[in-house]
């Protein structure tokens, strides 16, 4: 379990840190593939709309862990399945109940809310409209 949650919090900050430096002016030309679509008509494999180049940089954080620990597939594939239909529910008001809409007013307001809330409170990047559920 432990390895499971260091999968995922290594994946978070790492999301979080590489969506920050993807809405630079210089280099949002890679992001912005990603946010072509309003924020109430995003559904869940928009997710995955986005350069290539996004892809790759947005998932390296899940493979951190494994410069200190040796892989152990089975926590691995657990963390890599988890966040996978975490990001889709995250892009669809359809979840809003269960998951938030806090990425999803990501879309609406693209100054805010870069990662997972958690992180966001932490480094002071919530979207002061959080406390409205359903955008």
């Amino acid at each position: 379990m432990f390895l499971f949650f260091l999968y995922v919090v290594c994946y978070d900050i790492w999301f979080y840190l590489s969506h920050i430096v993807l809405h630079n002016p210089k280099i949002y030309f890679i992001h912005k593939i990603h946010h072509k679509k309003s924020h109430d008509e995003l559904q869940f494999m928009d997710a995955y709309e986005g350069h290539s180049i996004e892809t790759v940089v947005q998932s390296v954080g899940i493979f951190v862990p494994l410069v200190i620990y040796p892989i152990s597939v089975g926590p691995f594939l657990l963390a890599v399945i988890f966040v996978n239909i975490r990001n889709g529910m995250r892009h669809d008001d359809r979840f809003s109940w269960l998951i938030g809409n806090h990425h999803l007013l990501h879309h609406k307001y693209p100054k805010y809310n870069f990662g997972e809330y958690w992180i966001d409170c932490i480094a002071g990047t919530c979207c002061p409209h959080n406390g409205k559920v359903y955008i």
